[in-house]
Protein backbone atom coordinates (compact mmCIF):
# COMPACT_ATOMS: atom_id res chain seq x y z
CA UNK A 1 0.00 0.00 0.00
CA UNK A 2 1.25 3.27 -1.03
CA UNK A 3 1.58 6.33 0.62
CA UNK A 4 -1.70 8.17 -1.71
CA UNK A 5 -3.92 4.97 -0.53
CA UNK A 6 -3.36 5.29 3.43
CA UNK A 7 -4.06 8.88 3.10
CA UNK A 8 -7.26 8.00 0.57
CA UNK A 9 -8.27 5.39 3.53
CA UNK A 10 -7.72 7.40 6.34
CA UNK A 11 -9.36 10.38 4.72
CA UNK A 12 -12.54 8.24 3.83
CA UNK A 13 -12.62 7.13 7.41
CA UNK A 14 -12.48 10.58 8.64
CA UNK A 15 -15.25 11.70 6.58
CA UNK A 16 -17.47 8.74 7.39
CA UNK A 17 -16.70 9.89 10.83
CA UNK A 18 -17.38 13.39 10.00
CA UNK A 19 -20.58 12.52 8.57
CA UNK A 20 -21.88 10.13 11.33
CA UNK A 21 -21.21 12.97 14.07
CA UNK A 22 -23.30 15.56 11.16
CA UNK A 23 -26.06 12.75 10.88
CA UNK A 24 -26.35 12.22 14.59
CA UNK A 25 -26.12 15.92 15.05
CA UNK A 26 -29.30 16.96 13.05
CA UNK A 27 -31.07 14.15 14.37
CA UNK A 28 -30.82 16.08 17.81
CA UNK A 29 -31.45 19.20 16.74
CA UNK A 30 -34.66 17.98 14.62
CA UNK A 31 -35.74 15.77 17.83
CA UNK A 32 -35.02 19.05 19.81
CA UNK A 33 -37.04 21.17 17.36
CA UNK A 34 -39.82 18.27 17.83
CA UNK A 35 -40.04 18.28 21.77
CA UNK A 36 -39.76 22.36 21.39
CA UNK A 37 -43.69 23.09 20.89
CA UNK A 38 -46.50 20.63 21.95
CA UNK A 39 -48.73 21.77 19.59
CA UNK A 40 -46.71 23.29 16.37
CA UNK A 41 -46.34 21.16 13.09
CA UNK A 42 -45.84 21.47 9.74
CA UNK A 43 -49.57 21.22 8.48
CA UNK A 44 -52.40 24.09 10.15
CA UNK A 45 -54.58 21.58 10.02
CA UNK A 46 -52.73 19.08 12.57
CA UNK A 47 -51.72 21.97 14.38
CA UNK A 48 -54.96 22.86 15.10
CA UNK A 49 -56.06 19.19 15.90
CA UNK A 50 -53.37 19.04 18.25
CA UNK A 51 -54.63 22.18 20.13
CA UNK A 52 -58.04 20.69 20.64
CA UNK A 53 -56.69 17.42 22.04
CA UNK A 54 -54.13 19.48 24.35
CA UNK A 55 -56.77 21.77 25.82
CA UNK A 56 -58.33 18.54 26.94
CA UNK A 57 -55.47 16.69 27.95
CA UNK A 58 -54.30 20.04 29.93
CA UNK A 59 -57.35 20.49 31.78
CA UNK A 60 -57.33 16.69 33.06
CA UNK A 61 -53.58 16.76 34.13
CA UNK A 62 -55.20 20.32 36.04
CA UNK A 63 -57.94 18.59 37.47
CA UNK A 64 -55.34 15.54 38.69
CA UNK A 65 -53.07 18.03 40.29
CA UNK A 66 -55.97 20.29 42.05
CA UNK A 67 -57.54 17.30 43.38
CA UNK A 68 -54.22 15.68 45.16
CA UNK A 69 -53.00 19.40 45.95
CA UNK A 70 -56.77 19.95 47.38
CA UNK A 71 -56.01 16.55 49.88
CA UNK A 72 -52.34 17.44 50.49
CA UNK A 73 -53.55 20.53 52.08
CA UNK A 74 -56.49 19.66 53.54
CA UNK A 75 -53.54 17.12 55.49
CA UNK A 76 -51.50 19.80 56.09
CA UNK A 77 -54.27 22.17 57.74
CA UNK A 78 -55.29 19.45 60.03
CA UNK A 79 -51.31 18.87 60.75
CA UNK A 80 -50.60 22.34 61.77
CA UNK A 81 -54.06 22.21 63.87
CA UNK A 82 -53.05 19.20 65.61
CA UNK A 83 -49.49 20.33 66.48
CA UNK A 84 -49.85 23.69 67.49
CA UNK A 85 -48.00 25.19 64.81
CA UNK A 86 -47.90 29.26 64.21
CA UNK A 87 -51.54 30.13 63.11
CA UNK A 88 -49.36 31.74 59.97
CA UNK A 89 -48.93 28.33 58.78
CA UNK A 90 -52.43 27.64 58.97
CA UNK A 91 -53.76 30.36 57.08
CA UNK A 92 -51.17 30.08 54.44
CA UNK A 93 -52.12 26.46 53.82
CA UNK A 94 -55.76 27.46 53.88
CA UNK A 95 -55.19 29.93 50.99
CA UNK A 96 -53.67 27.39 49.04
CA UNK A 97 -56.15 25.12 49.61
CA UNK A 98 -58.78 27.92 48.22
CA UNK A 99 -56.60 28.86 45.19
CA UNK A 100 -56.41 25.07 44.39
CA UNK A 101 -59.83 24.70 44.69
CA UNK A 102 -60.32 28.09 42.51
CA UNK A 103 -58.12 26.73 40.02
CA UNK A 104 -60.17 23.53 39.57
CA UNK A 105 -63.26 25.47 38.90
CA UNK A 106 -61.66 27.86 36.69
CA UNK A 107 -60.18 25.07 34.17
CA UNK A 108 -63.67 24.14 33.07
CA UNK A 109 -64.48 27.52 31.73
CA UNK A 110 -61.10 27.74 30.37
CA UNK A 111 -60.60 26.99 25.90
CA UNK A 112 -57.55 28.34 25.75
CA UNK A 113 -54.46 26.54 25.62
CA UNK A 114 -52.06 29.13 26.77
CA UNK A 115 -54.22 29.63 29.59
CA UNK A 116 -54.36 25.90 30.57
CA UNK A 117 -50.79 25.96 31.10
CA UNK A 118 -50.95 29.45 33.30
CA UNK A 119 -53.34 27.85 35.47
CA UNK A 120 -50.59 24.55 35.41
CA UNK A 121 -47.90 27.01 36.39
CA UNK A 122 -49.74 28.81 39.26
CA UNK A 123 -50.66 25.21 40.42
CA UNK A 124 -46.80 24.58 40.73
CA UNK A 125 -46.46 27.35 41.83
CA UNK A 126 -48.73 26.87 44.91
CA UNK A 127 -46.79 23.11 45.60
CA UNK A 128 -43.49 24.99 45.85
CA UNK A 129 -45.02 27.08 48.27
CA UNK A 130 -46.05 24.31 50.00
CA UNK A 131 -43.55 22.61 50.24
CA UNK A 132 -40.95 25.70 50.78
CA UNK A 133 -43.61 26.50 54.13
CA UNK A 134 -42.76 22.71 55.37
CA UNK A 135 -39.43 22.93 54.78
CA UNK A 136 -38.77 26.16 56.36
CA UNK A 137 -40.90 24.46 59.60
CA UNK A 138 -38.90 21.86 59.53
CA UNK A 139 -35.36 22.94 59.18
CA UNK A 140 -34.45 19.49 57.83
CA UNK A 141 -32.06 19.55 55.04
CA UNK A 142 -33.65 15.67 53.33
CA UNK A 143 -36.75 17.21 53.36
CA UNK A 144 -35.29 20.29 51.05
CA UNK A 145 -33.66 17.74 48.45
CA UNK A 146 -37.09 15.58 48.39
CA UNK A 147 -38.95 18.61 48.14
CA UNK A 148 -36.55 20.30 45.68
CA UNK A 149 -36.69 17.11 42.83
CA UNK A 150 -40.36 16.17 43.67
CA UNK A 151 -41.74 19.19 42.35
CA UNK A 152 -39.10 19.01 39.29
CA UNK A 153 -40.66 15.90 38.42
CA UNK A 154 -44.38 17.16 38.92
CA UNK A 155 -43.56 19.24 35.34
CA UNK A 156 -44.22 15.48 33.76
CA UNK A 157 -47.68 14.76 34.65
CA UNK A 158 -48.77 18.62 33.67
CA UNK A 159 -48.10 17.56 29.84
CA UNK A 160 -48.59 18.22 27.07
CA UNK A 161 -46.69 21.59 27.32
CA UNK A 162 -43.30 21.25 25.23
CA UNK A 163 -39.91 21.54 26.31
CA UNK A 164 -40.26 25.39 25.73
CA UNK A 165 -43.00 26.08 28.76
CA UNK A 166 -41.10 23.03 30.87
CA UNK A 167 -38.00 24.86 30.89
CA UNK A 168 -39.67 28.06 31.71
CA UNK A 169 -41.71 26.69 34.86
CA UNK A 170 -38.72 25.00 35.51
CA UNK A 171 -36.98 27.67 35.76
CA UNK A 172 -39.48 29.60 37.92
CA UNK A 173 -39.25 26.42 40.47
CA UNK A 174 -35.74 25.82 40.81
CA UNK A 175 -35.45 29.63 40.97
CA UNK A 176 -38.33 29.95 43.78
CA UNK A 177 -36.41 26.97 45.49
CA UNK A 178 -33.16 28.24 45.46
CA UNK A 179 -33.69 31.25 46.52
CA UNK A 180 -35.88 30.62 49.47
CA UNK A 181 -33.43 27.89 50.32
CA UNK A 182 -30.31 29.97 49.84
CA UNK A 183 -31.83 33.61 51.94
CA UNK A 184 -33.67 31.82 54.35
CA UNK A 185 -31.28 28.89 55.80
CA UNK A 186 -27.59 30.54 55.02
CA UNK A 187 -25.71 33.19 56.87
CA UNK A 188 -22.33 33.20 56.22
CA UNK A 189 -21.82 30.38 54.57
CA UNK A 190 -23.49 28.24 57.11
CA UNK A 191 -26.94 26.99 57.63
CA UNK A 192 -27.98 29.25 60.12
CA UNK A 193 -29.03 27.40 63.57
CA UNK A 194 -31.23 24.47 62.67
CA UNK A 195 -27.53 22.32 62.00
CA UNK A 196 -23.98 22.44 60.75
CA UNK A 197 -24.17 21.99 57.11
CA UNK A 198 -21.51 24.05 55.41
CA UNK A 199 -22.60 25.91 52.10
CA UNK A 200 -20.86 23.02 49.81
CA UNK A 201 -23.88 20.86 50.96
CA UNK A 202 -26.04 23.68 49.97
CA UNK A 203 -24.79 24.10 46.11
CA UNK A 204 -24.83 19.90 46.36
CA UNK A 205 -28.41 19.51 47.00
CA UNK A 206 -28.88 22.76 44.17
CA UNK A 207 -27.06 20.84 41.90
CA UNK A 208 -28.76 17.37 42.55
CA UNK A 209 -31.94 19.35 41.91
CA UNK A 210 -30.18 20.38 38.42
CA UNK A 211 -30.37 17.11 38.15
CA UNK A 212 -33.40 16.20 38.40
CA UNK A 213 -34.18 18.93 36.29
CA UNK A 214 -32.50 17.66 33.57
CA UNK A 215 -33.70 13.94 33.86
CA UNK A 216 -37.77 15.79 34.09
CA UNK A 217 -36.76 17.81 30.88
CA UNK A 218 -35.79 14.32 28.52
CA UNK A 219 -39.19 12.84 30.04
CA UNK A 220 -40.98 15.75 28.97
CA UNK A 221 -39.37 15.82 25.58
CA UNK A 222 -39.39 12.24 25.16
CA UNK A 223 -43.63 11.78 25.86
CA UNK A 224 -43.62 14.73 23.20
CA UNK A 225 -42.19 13.25 20.71
CA UNK A 226 -44.26 9.97 20.96
CA UNK A 227 -47.46 11.98 21.45
CA UNK A 228 -46.99 14.19 18.72
CA UNK A 229 -46.35 10.85 16.69
CA UNK A 230 -49.60 9.37 17.98
CA UNK A 231 -51.11 12.73 17.28
CA UNK A 232 -50.35 12.68 13.57
CA UNK A 233 -51.69 8.59 13.51
CA UNK A 234 -55.16 9.89 15.19
CA UNK A 235 -55.18 12.67 12.34
CA UNK A 236 -54.67 10.33 9.64
CA UNK A 237 -56.99 7.36 10.95
CA UNK A 238 -59.65 10.30 11.78
CA UNK A 239 -59.00 12.21 8.17
CA UNK A 240 -59.29 8.32 6.62
CA UNK A 241 -62.85 7.61 7.79
CA UNK A 242 -64.65 11.38 7.27
CA UNK A 243 -63.19 10.48 3.99
CA UNK A 244 -64.97 6.64 3.71
CA UNK A 245 -67.78 8.06 5.62
CA UNK A 246 -68.19 10.72 3.01
CA UNK A 247 -68.17 8.48 0.41
CA UNK A 248 -71.12 5.87 2.08
CA UNK A 249 -73.07 9.36 2.40
CA UNK A 250 -72.69 10.39 -1.06
CA UNK A 251 -74.11 9.73 -4.86
CA UNK A 252 -70.95 8.70 -6.54
CA UNK A 253 -71.92 9.92 -9.84
CA UNK A 254 -73.32 13.64 -9.26
CA UNK A 255 -71.49 13.73 -5.31
CA UNK A 256 -75.12 15.20 -3.76
CA UNK A 257 -75.95 13.60 -0.62
CA UNK A 258 -77.57 10.15 -0.92
CA UNK A 259 -80.39 8.40 0.62
CA UNK A 260 -78.61 7.08 4.30
CA UNK A 261 -77.47 10.33 5.00
CA UNK A 262 -80.91 11.88 4.82
CA UNK A 263 -81.89 9.46 6.89
CA UNK A 264 -79.45 10.06 9.72
CA UNK A 265 -79.11 14.11 9.36
CA UNK A 266 -83.03 14.74 9.00
CA UNK A 267 -84.21 14.87 12.51
CA UNK A 268 -81.18 16.60 13.80
CA UNK A 269 -81.24 19.68 11.45
CA UNK A 270 -84.76 19.76 11.57
CA UNK A 271 -84.50 19.58 15.84
CA UNK A 272 -81.81 22.46 15.55
CA UNK A 273 -83.57 24.74 13.02
CA UNK A 274 -86.56 24.57 15.25
CA UNK A 275 -84.52 25.30 18.52
CA UNK A 276 -83.24 28.46 16.39
CA UNK A 277 -87.01 29.17 15.61
CA UNK A 278 -86.06 29.08 11.79
CA UNK A 279 -88.69 27.40 9.09
CA UNK A 280 -87.44 24.25 7.81
CA UNK A 281 -88.32 23.36 4.20
CA UNK A 282 -87.79 19.64 2.34
CA UNK A 283 -89.12 19.08 -1.13
CA UNK A 284 -88.69 16.42 -3.49
CA UNK A 285 -88.02 17.02 -7.08
CA UNK A 286 -87.14 15.45 -10.31
CA UNK A 287 -86.44 16.52 -14.29
CA UNK A 288 -89.06 16.66 -16.74
CA UNK A 289 -88.90 14.44 -19.50
CA UNK A 290 -85.58 13.51 -18.59
CA UNK A 291 -86.18 9.64 -19.82
CA UNK A 292 -86.82 11.39 -23.43
CA UNK A 293 -83.28 13.45 -23.11
CA UNK A 294 -81.49 10.03 -22.25
CA UNK A 295 -83.08 8.65 -25.12
CA UNK A 296 -82.53 11.04 -27.46
CA UNK A 297 -79.03 13.04 -26.73
CA UNK A 298 -77.57 9.70 -24.94
CA UNK A 299 -76.44 8.64 -21.59
CA UNK A 300 -73.67 11.25 -21.78
CA UNK A 301 -75.87 14.21 -21.77
CA UNK A 302 -78.27 13.20 -19.18
CA UNK A 303 -74.98 12.52 -16.75
CA UNK A 304 -73.82 15.94 -17.38
CA UNK A 305 -77.68 17.47 -16.54
CA UNK A 306 -77.77 15.65 -13.29
CA UNK A 307 -74.32 16.71 -12.38
CA UNK A 308 -75.16 20.03 -13.11
CA UNK A 309 -78.30 19.96 -11.37
CA UNK A 310 -76.91 19.03 -8.18
CA UNK A 311 -73.93 21.20 -8.39
CA UNK A 312 -76.28 24.43 -9.11
CA UNK A 313 -78.61 23.78 -6.11
CA UNK A 314 -75.32 22.83 -3.42
CA UNK A 315 -74.02 25.95 -4.02
CA UNK A 316 -76.88 27.92 -3.85
CA UNK A 317 -77.64 26.27 -0.54
CA UNK A 318 -74.13 25.72 0.67
CA UNK A 319 -74.60 25.81 4.48
CA UNK A 320 -78.49 26.39 4.58
CA UNK A 321 -78.99 22.82 3.84
CA UNK A 322 -78.73 19.51 1.68
CA UNK A 323 -78.75 18.53 -2.02
CA UNK A 324 -79.84 14.57 -1.63
CA UNK A 325 -80.07 12.29 -4.55
CA UNK A 326 -83.40 9.84 -4.29
CA UNK A 327 -82.33 7.60 -7.07
CA UNK A 328 -82.41 8.49 -10.98
CA UNK A 329 -83.49 12.31 -12.11
CA UNK A 330 -85.23 12.02 -8.60
CA UNK A 331 -83.43 14.74 -5.85
CA UNK A 332 -84.67 15.57 -2.26
CA UNK A 333 -83.71 19.02 -0.83
CA UNK A 334 -83.57 19.93 3.10
CA UNK A 335 -83.21 22.81 3.88
CA UNK A 336 -83.73 26.45 6.02
CA UNK A 337 -84.42 29.82 4.43
CA UNK A 338 -86.70 32.98 4.01
CA UNK A 339 -87.80 32.18 0.38
CA UNK A 340 -87.41 28.50 -0.91
CA UNK A 341 -88.59 29.23 -3.85
CA UNK A 342 -86.47 32.18 -4.88
CA UNK A 343 -83.81 29.34 -4.43
CA UNK A 344 -84.95 26.88 -6.44
CA UNK A 345 -85.59 29.11 -9.30
CA UNK A 346 -81.79 30.82 -9.18
CA UNK A 347 -80.71 27.04 -8.42
CA UNK A 348 -82.36 26.25 -11.73
CA UNK A 349 -81.61 29.14 -13.72
CA UNK A 350 -78.00 28.34 -12.55
CA UNK A 351 -78.00 25.06 -14.03
CA UNK A 352 -79.33 25.96 -17.36
CA UNK A 353 -76.59 28.67 -17.52
CA UNK A 354 -74.11 26.06 -16.71
CA UNK A 355 -75.38 23.78 -19.47
CA UNK A 356 -75.98 25.79 -22.57
CA UNK A 357 -72.95 25.66 -23.99
CA UNK A 358 -73.24 22.28 -24.39
CA UNK A 359 -76.62 22.02 -25.39
CA UNK A 360 -75.86 22.21 -29.03
CA UNK A 361 -78.82 21.37 -31.55
CA UNK A 362 -81.29 23.23 -30.17
CA UNK A 363 -81.90 20.42 -27.00
CA UNK A 364 -84.79 21.46 -24.82
CA UNK A 365 -84.09 24.05 -21.52
CA UNK A 366 -84.53 21.91 -18.39
CA UNK A 367 -87.75 21.67 -17.10
CA UNK A 368 -88.15 20.66 -13.00
CA UNK A 369 -91.25 19.50 -11.26
CA UNK A 370 -91.06 20.65 -7.17
CA UNK A 371 -93.16 19.25 -4.15
CA UNK A 372 -92.44 21.39 -1.26
CA UNK A 373 -93.34 21.57 2.34
CA UNK A 374 -92.59 24.11 4.63
CA UNK A 375 -92.44 23.32 8.38
CA UNK A 376 -92.72 26.41 10.82
CA UNK A 377 -91.59 26.42 14.50
CA UNK A 378 -94.05 24.70 16.75
CA UNK A 379 -94.94 22.45 14.19
CA UNK A 380 -94.49 19.04 15.03
CA UNK A 381 -94.56 16.63 12.32
CA UNK A 382 -92.97 13.06 11.45
CA UNK A 383 -90.46 12.69 8.76
CA UNK A 384 -92.83 10.18 7.28
CA UNK A 385 -96.02 12.67 7.18
CA UNK A 386 -93.17 15.22 5.63
CA UNK A 387 -92.20 12.89 3.15
CA UNK A 388 -95.77 12.46 2.19
CA UNK A 389 -96.92 15.72 1.99
CA UNK A 390 -93.76 16.72 -0.08
CA UNK A 391 -94.51 13.00 -2.28
CA UNK A 392 -98.48 14.49 -3.28
CA UNK A 393 -97.05 17.79 -3.83
CA UNK A 394 -94.78 16.73 -6.50
CA UNK A 395 -97.70 14.80 -8.11
CA UNK A 396 -100.37 17.96 -8.24
CA UNK A 397 -97.23 19.87 -10.09
CA UNK A 398 -96.50 16.55 -12.81
CA UNK A 399 -100.16 17.44 -13.31
CA UNK A 400 -99.94 20.52 -14.54
CA UNK A 401 -96.83 20.78 -15.76
CA UNK A 402 -98.28 21.45 -19.42
CA UNK A 403 -100.15 24.43 -18.57
CA UNK A 404 -97.31 25.35 -16.19
CA UNK A 405 -94.91 28.39 -18.12
CA UNK A 406 -92.29 28.40 -15.75
CA UNK A 407 -89.15 26.00 -16.10
CA UNK A 408 -89.63 25.89 -12.32
CA UNK A 409 -92.78 23.79 -11.70
CA UNK A 410 -93.43 24.27 -7.91
CA UNK A 411 -96.31 23.02 -5.32
CA UNK A 412 -95.71 24.28 -1.95
CA UNK A 413 -97.64 23.51 1.14
CA UNK A 414 -97.35 24.27 4.74
CA UNK A 415 -96.89 20.85 6.74
CA UNK A 416 -100.06 19.83 9.51
CA UNK A 417 -98.98 18.93 13.14
CA UNK A 418 -99.17 14.85 13.02
CA UNK A 419 -100.09 14.03 16.67
CA UNK A 420 -100.04 10.18 16.00
CA UNK A 421 -96.68 10.12 14.94
CA UNK A 422 -94.18 7.76 16.21
CA UNK A 423 -90.97 10.00 15.37
CA UNK A 424 -91.01 13.21 16.20
CA UNK A 425 -88.76 15.18 14.62
CA UNK A 426 -89.13 19.40 16.15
Amino acid sequence: MNIYQIYSSNGTEDYRQYADYTGMHKIFLNKLKEAWSATHFPKDEITHYAQILSIEEARKGIYSLSLVLLFLFTMEIMFFYSFGFDKTYLYTASLLALLSGHILLSARAVHDTRTLYLLGTVLLMISGTAFVLLTHKAGSMDLSVFAGVILLFMVVPIVPWGLREALLVMAIIYGTLSTSFIMEHSHHGTIAEHSNIDAKTVWSVLLVMIGAAVISLGIVGRNIIVRKNDIRNRYTLEQRNNELMSLSNRDPLTGAWNRRFLKNIFSKKAAEWHASNNTYHFAFMDMDNFKTMNDCYGHDYGDRLLRCLSQAFANRMQDKGFMIRMGGDEFALLFTGSDPISLITNSLSSTQKAIEPQQQGNKPPINISVGLVSIPPGITASQDNIYRMADNALYRAKERKDLYTDRANVISCIAEPDENSQVSVA
